[in-house]
């Protein structure tokens, strides 16, 4: 397993964050992770030459490797669509990484991620409430349509549950597309509990992997490594206190570890 922790614990409404990227980095390497996701509000597109570099540098110094790049707000359509993903395609060479997040219609994703096989870079989709993957049904539909071995998936169990499907139950069967294993967590909220989401009647709030009501973490990690997977798990924990963001860095590494093994 290559642990990972994302920037998206210390994003504030998609817009910034409360960490500073050096800061970030010393956290992941004390707190054991292998590697960091990086996300927009940390670097992007427009990010300088010089300012990329040094990212890199310091990302090193601390003996972790760019696991993933998250390409938030593709165009729909036109050659604005290509370049965006020929952008982050050189944003991913510059900082050595080999995963994008991204999606589209499944017909452009099938040539973008022929397009990407040749900058060495895999393109993923994640599981989220709203979207085509939200449900067994429809990951398997945008898998099976796109059809690329440069096309993967990024399981997300939380946004499978909270559609109400088996989320480890299909494991076996998107094994071979998983390319990440995205790691944040809720609970039912009790009736004096002010709710972080809401989806139809169910109230949720934030939780710890390792926390009463959480997905069956321990469950989806049998059945991942019983299959043989070795590759990424990413803390994508977000909406904490700031106060807290450190804390749960650090006791996410701890307990998933503990799971896998």
């Amino acid at each position: 397993m290559q642990l990972s922790l994302s920037g998206f614990l210390f994003e504030d409404d998609y817009a910034s964050q409360s960490m500073r990227f050096p800061d970030f980095c010393a956290l992941a390497h004390s707190a054991g992770y292998d590697g960091v996701e990086l996300r927009k509000t940390q670097i992007n597109p427009d990010t300088p030459t010089a300012q990329r570099r040094q990212m890199l540098a310091t990302i090193k110094e601390h003996g972790l490797a760019v696991t993933c790049l998250t390409a938030r707000g593709l165009p729909e359509g036109g050659t604005e669509r290509d370049e965006f993903l020929q952008d982050y395609l050189e944003l991913c060479e510059a900082l050595e990484c080999g995963l994008l997040k991204i999606s589209s219609d499944t017909d452009w994703m099938q040539g973008a991620a022929a397009a990407a096989s040749k900058s060495g870079v895999v393109l993923a989709a994640n599981n989220h409430v709203g979207g085509p993957l939200e449900t067994i049904a429809g990951t398997r539909a945008y898998l099976g349509a796109i059809a690329h071995p440069n096309f993967g998936l990024l399981y997300d169990p939380l946004h499978l549950w909270l559609t109400g499907q088996d989320y480890a139950g299909c494991i076996r069967e998107f094994f071979p597309a998983t390319r990440n294993i995205l790691v944040h967590s809720l609970r039912p909220a009790e009736s004096d509990e002010a709710p972080d989401t809401v989806l139809g009647k169910q109230a949720w709030v934030r939780a710890l992997p390792d926390a009463p009501g959480a997905q069956d973490w321990p469950a989806i990690f049998r059945a991942y490594n019983g299959l043989g997977y070795d590759g990424l798990v990413t803390v994508i924990e977000s909406g904490w206190p700031v106060t807290e963001r450190v804390k749960v860095a650090r006791h996410c590494a701890e307990v998933i570890r503990e799971m896998w093994r």
